[in-house]
Order: structure tokens, then sequence, then C-alpha cells
């Protein structure tokens, strides 16, 4: 048997002018050959060249051989090891034709092949067969596939190679299940807007897990008026989409996830009964919650605890950072102005506001635009642990001169006339897209770009812990030293503006004392969906990984009075944490064990400013409020927020490994009394405890150690109360003991 492997850069120019020449051709499932010759017709059903799922190639006429000059010719089925009858073969396009990103647009979009067979007599003659792509708007999903294709019209085009790194994913094959990877066996609640359960990419997605009196909520549909009321409620449409629109059915976009199963729950049922459904739905693998509380902080117990019951049910909570790294607000709605943090470029606002931000194990996810940097408005932070693809804006009303890509995804199939379609002012739409989007963006659309590569591992490895998908999340991720697009620098100044001092506003990336490399910009890095298969499949050989089976143990310090002044200014404070023991059993000690850390965080209730300090507002911030005096309790809320803006609060482990866990100048609402209008949140004397997360220190090791003791540093504007911190402050630490 003759077979070619196709070397696309020696071929790109060749293969480019046949493209050209040719006309496209789509069949049902395969493409239809002409011929020259003597009539030999060639006909492939049933595959896809983008994943390389084999085609069945079958001849009018009788062979003796059969040779192509890109794909592969085989008698043996890649995937299900199957041998094609008599007269029959295989052929797949080598995953090299994509990976060398040597492709124009209308190259990802269709090519033509060209086949030289050999009759039973003999004779030699060439056929030409039209390849085009299966989901049409496949080649402008730059996150998937990017080769710096612009057909959305901004000034911005992408850069070649940023993308989720997908397509060797999907061409991994299951061995023993005799499949490929696209999400078949996965279950991902969408819990956001209701989905357009009647949209053509996305029906035959849907799961329904069969819990009593849910149809309201669960999968419920979108109908018109609901988005004529608001047009923002394409958003869970858009985010199902992004996972999981299926694929190779000629139809629109093609998902990450293509072949996994959604489930839609109307985020208008509330958090609390949305989590009980999806803690009773049999199989649920991933929660994506591309959501996040603004600014105003909350705690409600009950929802904690069923998170942490998502955790030990194994189901991914996959969770957006958030869009504010430099919101700026009218002092109507929101008391403070950020023009400091955005003249120095750091993050605008602190993002640990809910439990669904600063839970121990969620994953929280950053964003990257088209270019390989972070998105213009994705927030950051310490409790980042790794970031998806979001792009910036698209083409819109009103966007500025500077655009560039956004997601391209599924919205609701509407007529665009009959609502206010956000996508009537874009150059992309056109009559054969107009149930699509392509201006989603946000750490919206990066979070279900996570859950969907996430999808895949689960797919790879059904029994997958959330601790190990974090493992592997973290080992796998792309970081400044392998993507250069991501290089950092410490951020600082020798005297700050506000101190006088020297300041450090963001540490850059940094090696833990485990060898992970993480910054509060981009988390762990970027998902690399191809390598997260990769450790999936291998995590039960990774010492590392298969120990991440069972639940981690929980260790809290005891000592007391751990906090002190480190000046005489009272401003600021130094804790240092030891004495570890399990919380349920005070008798239970770390003692000589040590501890690989999986989370850890640090309660921060106890912060209560004092009436001096070195800013006038010292004083107003710490007065209490008084419900006779609404004028005092306007000045008071904007005093703590005055006060909150100048606060850092930074954490260090033994290691040397620096956290940032409130950086200065992010606003905070913390004890101000502060609520978004329209809005009910638990009154801020209700958050004890307040535990603030950081990923920085995972996989390093906790032990008693008094000379490396575990510290957490707050520096102030105005004086603190030692007496209020040191009866809350306190380090949880989740982990499991060393061997």
């Amino acid at each position: 048997m003759n077979m070619k492997r196709f070397s696309i850069t020696k071929n790109a120019a060749a293969v480019m002018a046949v493209i050209l020449a040719g006309a496209m051709m789509t069949g049902c499932g395969g493409s239809k050959s002409g011929s020259s010759g003597d009539n030999v017709v060639l006909e492939f059903r049933g595959g896809d060249y983008i994943t390389g799922k084999p085609y069945l190639v079958t001849a009018n006429k009788i062979l003796r051989e059969l040779s192509c000059s890109h794909g592969t010719i085989l008698r043996v089925n890649p995937v299900t090891g199957e041998e094609a009858p008599e007269n029959q073969w295989f052929y797949v396009l080598p995953e090299e034709h994509f990976t060398s990103y040597d492709l124009d647009y209308e190259g990802v979009k269709g090519y033509t092949e060209r086949c030289r067979v050999t009759l039973s007599d003999g004779t030699d003659t060439e056929t030409e067969k039209e390849f085009a792509i299966a989901d049409p708007l496949l080649a402008d999903e730059w996150h998937l596939y990017s080769i710096g294709q612009n057909p959305y019209g901004t000034t911005a085009d992408p850069v070649k190679g940023i993308d989720l790194n997908v397509i060797p994913a999907w061409r991994t094959v299951l061995d023993d299940r005799k499949e490929q990877i696209d999400g078949t066996g996965v279950l991902v609640a969408v819990h956001d807007t209701a989905v357009d359960v009647n949209h053509e990419d996305l029906r035959d997605r849907l799961y329904d897990p069969g819990i009593p009196e849910s149809g309201d909520v669960i999968n419920a549909g979108m109908p018109l008026e609901r988005l004529k009321e608001n047009a923002f409620n394409i958003h869970g449409t858009a985010v199902a989409g992004i996972i999981a629109a299926s694929g190779m059915n000629n139809l629109g976009v093609r998902g990450i996830a293509f072949n996994a199963r959604i489930t839609s729950i109307d985020d208008s049922a509330g958090e609390l009964r949305s989590l009980i459904y999806m803690l009773n739905m049999p199989g649920l693998n991933i929660m994506n919650a591309s959501w996040s509380n603004d600014l105003a902080t909350s705690s409600e117990p009950t929802e904690e605890e069923l998170y942490e019951a998502l955790y030990e049910k194994n189901i991914a909570v996959i969770h957006s950072q958030g869009n504010e790294f430099e919101s700026g607000y009218d002092k109507d709605d929101k008391p403070y102005s950020s023009s400091i943090c955005k003249d120095l470029e750091v993050d605008c606002e602190f993002k640990q506001t809910s439990y669904i931000s600063r839970g121990p194990f969620v994953i929280n996810v950053g964003s990257l635009n088209s270019r390989g940097v972070k998105s213009s408005y994705g927030s950051t932070g310490s409790n980042l642990w790794v970031t998806g693809f979001g792009g910036d804006k698209g083409v819109r009303k009103n966007t500025g001169p500077e655009t560039g890509p956004a997601i391209v995804t599924t919205t609701c199939q509407y007529d665009p006339r009959d609502w206010d379609d956000p996508d009537a002012y874009s150059p992309w739409r056109n009559d054969d897209n107009k149930y699509y989007t392509n201006i989603m963006n946000g750490t919206s659309s990066a979070a279900p770009t996570v859950s969907g590569a996430a999808a895949l591992a689960y797919q790879a490895k059904p029994d997958m812990t959330v601790s190990q998908l974090r493992y592997l999340l973290a080992a796998t991720s792309r970081n400044d030293s392998v993507m250069p697009s991501l290089a950092l620098s410490v951020k600082e100044a020798a005297s700050d503006q506000s101190y006088g001092e020297h300041i450090v506003y963001d540490y850059g990336w940094q090696d833990n004392g485990a060898g992970f490399r993480f910054s509060n910009k981009y988390g762990f890095g970027v998902v690399d969906a191809a390598a997260l298969v990769k450790g999936a499949l291998a995590c039960d050989s990774d010492p590392v990984c298969a120990g991440l089976k069972d639940l981690p143990e929980v260790y809290v310090s005891g000592n007391a009075s751990p906090c002190a002044f480190i000046d005489d200014t009272e401003r600021n404070v130094t804790c240092a944490f030891s004495d570890f023991r399990d919380p349920e059993d005070q008798d239970t000690v770390l003692g000589s064990s040590e501890l690989v850390i999986d989370a850890v965080t640090y309660d921060v209730s106890g912060i209560t400013y004092l009436p001096a300090g070195i800013k006038d507002f010292c004083e107003l911030a710490a007065s209490p409020e008084d419900e006779e005096a609404t004028e005092h309790n306007r000045q008071r809320k904007q005093a703590v927020f005055d006060a909150n803006l100048l606060l850092q609060i930074l954490a260090e482990s033994p290691a040397g490994t620096k956290s940032l866990i409130k950086p200065l100048y992010a606003n905070w609402d913390y004890k101000s009394g502060f609520k978004i209008p329209g809005t009910v949140y638990a009154p801020y004397y209700a958050m004890s405890p307040l535990n603030l997360a950081t990923a920085a220190f995972y996989r390093e090791t906790l032990k008693e150690d008094p000379a490396k003791p575990w510290t957490l540093s707050f520096k102030s504007p105005c004086k603190l109360d030692l007496d209020a911190l040191n009866q809350s402050a306190h380090l949880t630490v989740y982990g499991r003991k060393k061997q």
C-alpha cells in the first residue's frame, strides 16, 4: 500500500492554489469526488478532517492500489480497529496539517485532495476530492484554532497559535473504548440564564436529569418575550454553545466538548435552589458558573455548605473571575473612583466577595484575548486558578476605535428583527449565521472554555476527582516560560503616592516552593486542552495525581493571639500561625507530620479600623452607623471604602512565596454597609468567618516550625484593632499527609 503523509510546509502554496481554483462541496457526512481518467469515483463518508475521525472510502471500480497527496489511506480503522471491507479503505488527514499553523482562512474551511488509483488491470489514474468543514463557523472560532483569521471586522487580528490547542485533544483515541475524545459521557450543568433548548446546535445536547417539579428551572427554555425584556438573556445560550454545541452536523459552530450533554439551570431559581438541584443530578461532572458577585461582600452559610457538598461529590465548580479589572462607576451606584488603580494598571476591584469566589476548591477562571495577553477587563487575584479564552468585545454598537475578536458561539434562535439583537451592528452577521454571535466575551466566555476542556478530560478519566482536575490544570496550563506573551514583571513603586514608601502592587510570576509557577494575573496559566487530556490519561501512573483520589484532611491553626504590631504606628500587623489541629477533633494535632497543601484560606473577619492613622477618613471609618443620621452614614460608608482601598493583605509561606491576597488600590466594600441597589446581601456583621483564598502555595508543605511560620500581614492607612484580629485570625489548610 502506498501511503503518503502530507507535509503542509512544503506543499502549502500548491494546496492553496488548488483550493482557490476548486469549488466546495458537502454531502451527508462525507464528500464526493469528480474524476479524471477511467471514470473512477471515490466516495468519502462518515469522517471529519478536523478531528481525524476516519472517512470510509468506497470506489465504483475494483482498485489494486490507492494513495492520496495529503491524507493517509489505511486498511484498518485507527479508532475502532476494524478492517475495511474489500475495495474499501479508511482516510485520515494527519494532525500535522493543522499543528504547523501554516493554513489560511480558506484552508481551514476546506481543501482539495488528489488521489492516485491503480485499477485491477494496472491502469493508473488520478481523482480529485473536495472537502468542506462539517461545521461552517468552526473556521471562525479562533479560540479553537487560530491562524490569524479575522472575518469579524476587528482592527486587531488574532495571533497565530493563541488557542485552546484542542485539535490534538480531539484526535486522541481511547483504545479501550474505541472512541475519540469529544466529551462523550460527560454532563455539564450550565447555571446561567436559561439556554434556548430549541436551538439547532444545542437541542441534541440537552440532558433531562428527571428531577420532579423542576420544569420551570431545568431546561425551561428562553422565550422570545424574555429576550425582548433583556437581550442579555442570550448569555446562557452563548455559554452552552462554547462548551458543547453539536459537532459534525453541518450547522453553525462546534463546541469544545461537542458530544457532551448539558443541562440548563435557570439562574432565576436562585443559588440555593439551583445548588440543591445540582447535588441531586445523577452523573453531573461540572457546574459552569459564568457569573460573579460584583463588589458587595456576602456570606450565606447554607450555600457554602452546598458548595462543599459539590466538591465532596466530585462535581467541579468552574467559575468566571469577573470583568472589573479597570472598572469605574457612577458614585450613585458604587461609592468609589478607580482612577488610581487605572493609572497604575492594577486591579480596581477585589473579587473575593461571595463564597463561589473564595471557596477553597472552586476553579476561578481569568480571561485571555486573541493576542495572547490578559483581556483588558479580566479581573485578577490570588484566588485565580487558570486562564481561559474570553477575547475582546468584537465589533458592536458604540465600540471604540480599537477592537479585537470576541468568541463565536450560539445565540438564541429567533429572527434578529424580532428583538434587540446585540449582533445587529456586527459586519460579521449575515443570513447564514443569524442564530450565532461573534461578540460573546468576558470571563463569562473564558469559564466555559475551561469547562469544555475539563469535559474532555473527564471523558479520558471518568472517575477523576476535583482535586485531580485542579492538579492537572495547574500542571499542564501554559505559563510565561512556554507562552512569551504572558510575560510579567514585578509592579512596584519606590515611593507610593499614598504611603510614601516602597510598595509592591503585583509580584508577577513566581515559582512557589513546590515548583508550580503562579501569578495573580493568570493563575497557573492558560489552559491547554491537549495537555490536560494527556495528563488525565496518565493520572493513574502519576504518583501525585493518583494520590489525589480521597478528600483532603483539614487542619486549622490554634495558637492564641497570632497577630502583633510590627511597628509603633499600630497600622501594620503580622499574624504568625502554628499549633495546627483537626477542627472536628481538637485532640488531633498535626504534630511532626507534614501536610502537602491542596488549598489554604485565611480568616480576616476581624479587620476593624480605629479612629487614628495617616488619613483624615480614619475617624469616620471607625465610627458606628447611625440609623437617624443618613448623611453621617453616607460619609462613613465612603470613608470605609477609602480605608479599604489602601488596605493591603499579604500572605507568605515558609518557602518565601508571597501572595497578595488583597492588593493595594483594589476597591472593597467590607464592613462599609454598602449594598448594590436592588440586591439583597447578608449584613457585613454576619460574615464571620470571612475566609480568603490563595492558590499561590499549592502543593507546598505545611509543618510545625516556630522558626518558619506561615504569616499574614496587613498594611493599613488607619490603626487596626489588634484584639479583633486576634479573636478571629487563623489559617485553614486542606491537604494530605506527606508519605
